[in-house]
């Protein structure tokens, strides 16, 4: 079974997280916050949905307390990851999780 939208943010900011701070993986609070969840439950109901797909495996009071079992597919533009890619060169409105995002 597949994630949801939801949950395949949350293993793409955990994955990304843990790639640029040498393996530790961010905290539910870091979490909520980067995906504009309100409430540490939240993450915790996403992650656990996440565990239940096979996708990671959660080792509580570990510094990489989640390990990822099955890593995102990360989008490329001309074959270079999207977060290595400049901004203009995307031409849409930045995304902001839990907001809708109308074209003006």
């Amino acid at each position: 079974m597949s994630p949801t939208p939801h949950q395949l943010a949350l293993l793409r900011y955990v994955h990304g997280y843990q790639l640029a701070h040498g393996g530790a993986s961010p905290s539910y609070s870091r979490c909520a916050h980067a995906l504009g969840i309100k409430s540490k439950s939240g993450v915790h109901r996403l992650l656990h949905g996440l565990v239940e797909r096979g996708l990671v495996r959660v080792r509580p009071g570990h510094l990489g307390g989640i390990e990822i079992l099955e890593p995102p597919v990360i989008p490329t533009i001309d074959g270079a990851p999207l977060y290595a890619v400049p901004l203009p060169a995307i031409e849409r409105p930045p995304f902001h999780p839990g907001k809708e995002n109308a074209r003006a």
